[in-house]
């Protein structure tokens, strides 16, 4: 059973941020204008083999940066390798034969049927060399981004099936932040909403804005996703890292807007 999205992220923020405890404690900071807050990376992938093969480098330990465009992972290639040259080799022999047939077709030593199988033979090569090409640069994993590896999933030298998870890698300078507010604060809580991110691991005060108010409230928790940006350099300069946690204080003016509470009946 899937839960809500919303749920799922409390569940996530109740096992690592300390202090926060579910509805409780969410209506109590809210109600002083704080919400806690996860950092995470925008940008995350798990990087997995398109071939199956056995890999000859890994370029990078865990925790280990890169950067775009670098060879994070090798594989030994030398099959995928002598599969291209042959069939370089094959295309080479069909165009020698299809120039050939094209010359005796001219001096009407051969049909014109002889000239199109050849070319033909020639085509069906031309193909074959393009999905080896394919197969061969596939021997070479590379940064899709600037970041840095979370985790190693195989070591060198060990063989892989092709869809196997190989390697965890982040971006440590595009980073975003999750919230869980009430859903009571969509009233007021928009895009471009300021804010101050209290971190809990470094002390410091970093400032914030919303992106994008959840598009689902949780109704156990009566609580919803936001997700927001810290503004100016957020990245390892500033000692950030995506798992940190901390506090986001909200201007209490913009608690205003909340509707009154309806009176107690007696």
């Amino acid at each position: 059973m899937i839960r809500p999205v919303a749920a799922a992220v409390a569940a996530a923020l109740a096992a690592t941020l300390p202090g926060w405890a579910g509805g409780a404690a969410l209506a109590q900071d809210a109600a002083q204008g704080q919400v806690r807050a996860l950092v995470e990376a925008k940008r995350h992938a798990v990087l997995s083999a398109e071939i199956p093969g056995r890999i000859a480098r890994l370029g990078v330990e865990a925790g280990q940066g890169f950067k775009a465009g670098e060879v994070l992972i090798a594989f030994d290639c030398a099959s995928y390798q002598a599969e291209l040259d042959a069939a370089r080799a094959q295309l080479n022999a069909a165009e020698v034969t299809a120039r050939v047939n094209r010359k005796l077709n001219s001096l009407r030593s051969i049909g014109e049927a002889e000239v199109q199988l050849a070319e033909a033979k020639a085509q069906v090569a031309r193909a074959d060399v393009r999905k080896y090409d394919v197969q061969a640069k596939r021997c070479e994993i590379r940064a899709p981004f600037d970041g840095r590896a979370v985790e190693r999933r195989i070591q060198e030298h060990e063989s892989v099936p092709a869809g196997a998870p190989l390697l965890e890698i982040l971006s440590d300078r595009d980073l975003k932040v999750e919230l869980i507010v009430p859903s009571s604060w969509l009233v007021w809580l928009k895009p471009g909403q300021r804010f101050d991110l209290r971190v809990d691991e470094t002390g410091a005060s970093l400032p914030g804005e919303v992106v994008q108010p959840g598009a689902k409230v949780d109704p156990a928790s009566q609580s919803v996703k936001v997700t927001a940006r810290l503004l100016g350099d957020n990245g390892p300069a500033t000692g950030l890292t995506a798992g940190m946690s901390g506090t986001a204080v909200f201007p209490l003016q913009a608690l205003s807007s909340l509707p009154a509470k309806p009176a107690a009946t007696p």
